[in-house]
């Protein structure tokens, strides 16, 4: 193989590296109901902290959206699809409350960045016209979505799965 030829199989190799999978376990939880196993796909895209995230409910209804990994970079701009159309508690659920603060709540877009700054955000939607909103707070976030973490996401319909990846 020519010298120039080695140079494009390692420029291809690091380029193709840099795209991470993985599954995060979960269990869904609804009222009165036995807590039952779900499994989330994330795949993020090269070189950015966002990626895509899918799951599928054990009645059969598949979510999929975009995650969007958060940082002191965030703008309003890239913020917006993620809490977009959910309205302050997500539409009377009330927000959620606990070490991550307040789900949007009011909150300004640099309060927001500052307090969920290396977590992630989902907005997800169901075949059936349900939506999901997903939030995970990862264990190393220099290293993304492939260094795991724990979270959470509620289901439109009442569903709540606690996650661990």
């Amino acid at each position: 193989m020519r010298a120039g030829g080695v140079g494009w199989v390692m420029c291809a190799s690091v380029l193709a590296g840099c795209v991470a999978s993985g599954s995060i376990r979960g269990r869904m939880t609804q009222p009165g109901e036995a807590p039952v196993p779900v499994t989330l796909q994330y795949r993020s895209e090269r070189f950015e902290q966002n990626g895509t995230l899918a799951a599928t409910l054990p009645d059969g209804e598949t979510f999929t959206g975009r995650y969007l990994q958060v940082t002191s970079d965030t703008d309003a701009d890239t913020l917006d699809p993620y809490w977009g159309g959910w309205g302050v508690g997500w539409a009377g659920w009330g927000p959620w409350s606990d070490d991550y603060g307040a789900w949007i709540a009011g909150a300004d877009m640099p309060t927001f960045v500052r307090n969920y700054s290396g977590k992630v955000i989902a907005t997800l939607i169901g075949d059936r016209g349900d939506r999901m909103r997903c939030r995970f707070r990862l264990a190393d976030p220099e290293q993304g979505m492939p260094s795991g973490g724990v979270g959470e996401c509620q289901v439109s319909g009442g569903a709540k799965i606690d996650a661990e990846f």
